[in-house]
């Protein structure tokens, strides 16, 4: 049986190992990826425990998903992932249940909106294209296609616009997104 529950430094090893059976792919970078990542935001000034959960199938863990502080125009808001689910577990509704977990305790916390890069999976929680809103995360225009946007206040959809700005976790020495 599956439980949702917040992220604990005890399961950091197990929760890198399921992003990097997630997202492991031959050409992946030694350093910036998935896995480095869950590590890496912990240290992060973006970094909310309250908003890093972890799906389990008894002691084992089977999937992550983590929210972090971004901008967007000077307005404060979330960002989600990586979210990430290891492969034997994928399409039976664990990614699915970790979203909604997130989405749940943000609202419950009163943020306005949540941001990410990704692609059509996750219109099905509510999530738009950003371009609609005057939303870019870059100068890059694939990178901008894939940027989307929830509003958890409605009062936030037609005050917001800009350039989408991630917690620091999110960039590199150079100040390049990773």
């Amino acid at each position: 049986m599956m439980e949702i529950k917040t992220f604990e430094i005890s399961y950091l090893k197990e929760t890198k190992m399921v992003l990097r059976n997630a997202f492991f792919h031959e050409n992946s970078n030694d350093v910036f990826n998935e896995w480095e990542f869950a590590e890496t935001v912990l240290k992060s000034k973006g970094y909310l425990p309250e908003l890093c959960v972890i799906a389990l199938d008894g002691k084992n863990v089977i999937g992550y998903n983590v929210l972090t502080k971004a901008e967007i125009g000077g307005q404060s808001g979330l960002a989600l992932g990586p979210l990430g689910v290891k492969k034997e577990y994928q399409n039976i509704g664990v990614g699915s249940a970790l979203v909604k977990e997130c989405i749940r305790r943000a609202e419950k916390l009163g943020y306005p909106w949540i941001a990410l890069l990704g692609g059509k999976y996750y219109s099905r929680f509510g999530f738009e294209r950003g371009k609609v809103y005057g939303i870019t995360v870059s100068d890059n225009e694939f990178e901008n296609e894939h940027l989307q946007i929830m509003f958890l206040d409605k009062l936030a959809k037609n005050n917001i616009s800009g350039k989408l700005v991630y917690c620091d976790a999110f960039y590199d020495a150079n100040g390049n997104l990773l």
